[in-house]
């Protein structure tokens, strides 16, 4: 399969897309091919889904727990990632039937010919909800101060990298003024009070524990800027997957949205299970910046999210083409409302 740009910037050619372009070689170019999922012994459709334990998440363990995957069929079995970089190679090398990434990165994965499908946009960032954070010592005040130094961030390709990107153009600063450096969640809070890095880009719970435990002070807010509102992250399946699974997809979908409803609701609740899949503690928690969970599934909504990213993706340099994603949301039944 041909790439869906001609070429990408330095900073997206980074060793996980690589490695996903390898599997891809490996795999004859067509994510895996299809590939027909496990029942269980009550009939269920079994997804293995690996994700990230953060915020964006917590409404994956919702839909298990009220029964939402159940009622569509389904038996989701997740499988917690504490790794940093991109999940593609799992899910186009078959480790996993689904996997959560950060928007940017999948598109980037994506753009370069990977035989990827999306299934579900989670969540849309809130303010406060992914930030620059330095050390309580630091003398940096904002985002210029930064200049020449090294932030630590999930991977090469996410929202944080490029929302930086564009208050360092706004600010008629270079795109390289910043060097970023792939760092696992977990590990953020160590390099950041060890001075490995100058400051630090993630998201909660591991944003609220550094300001609480470390001290850590915000230099720059992502939705400050033109990228309000951008989708963090979402679900994504090989390609081959999506075509043998439609009706599955489309009742991951109908569960997510009951569940998104149901999280947007009852905010107490998503606080309360966080401790449970993400190591942290209940006072931590408590303070999390919950962001706006996504409560249609629809090609409407989910595709105008899409295009906005890869849109700004082109504007700020971590494309040097346009990326044509109108393909890239998988064929499903219709999200119901």
């Amino acid at each position: 399969m041909p790439p869906r740009t001609l070429r990408t910037a330095p900073l997206v050619s980074g060793a996980a897309a690589a490695s996903a372009l390898a599997l891809l070689a490996a795999c004859g170019g067509a994510g895996g091919g299809p590939a027909k999922a496990a029942k269980d012994a009550a009939g269920r459709t079994v997804i293995r889904v690996s994700y990230p334990t953060n915020v964006s998440n917590v409404p994956l363990h919702i839909a298990r727990e009220r029964g939402y995957f159940k009622r569509e069929g389904l038996t989701v079995k997740p499988e917690a990632d504490l790794g940093s970089g991109s999940t593609v190679e799992a899910v186009v090398g078959g480790q996993t039937d689904m996997a959560w990434a950060n928007t940017v990165g999948q598109l980037t994965a994506y753009s370069k010919g990977i035989d990827i499908k999306l299934v579900a946009i989670t969540d849309l960032a809130r303010r406060g909800s992914l930030q620059v954070l330095v050390g309580k010592d630091s003398p940096a005040r904002k985002l210029a101060d930064l200049k020449g130094r090294k932030v630590a961030v999930l991977a090469p390709t996410t929202i944080c990298v490029l929302a930086i990107r564009s208050a360092l153009k706004a600010r008629g600063l270079p795109a390289d003024a910043i060097t970023f450096t792939p760092v696992s969640p977990p590990e953020h809070a160590n390099v950041l009070s060890s001075g490995e890095v100058a400051a630090t880009c993630t998201s909660d719970p591991f944003r609220t524990q550094m300001v609480r435990k470390l001290g850590a002070r915000s230099v720059f807010d992502t939705e400050s800027g033109p990228l309000k509102g951008s989708p963090v992250g979402g679900y994504l399946v090989a390609s081959g997957f999506a075509e043998a699974h439609p009706k599955e997809i489309a009742g991951f979908r109908r569960a997510m949205e009951r569940a998104a409803r149901y999280a947007n609701d009852h905010p107490d609740e998503v606080r309360a299970l966080l401790p449970g899949f993400t190591g942290t503690d209940a006072e931590v928690a408590a303070e999390v910046v919950i962001n706006r969970y996504l409560e249609r599934q629809d090609p409407a909504t989910v595709r105008p999210l899409v295009a906005r990213v890869a849109s700004a993706m082109r504007a700020y340099g971590l494309a040097d083409e346009a990326i044509d994603a109108s393909g890239y949301y998988a064929r499903g039944e219709a999200a119901r409302p």
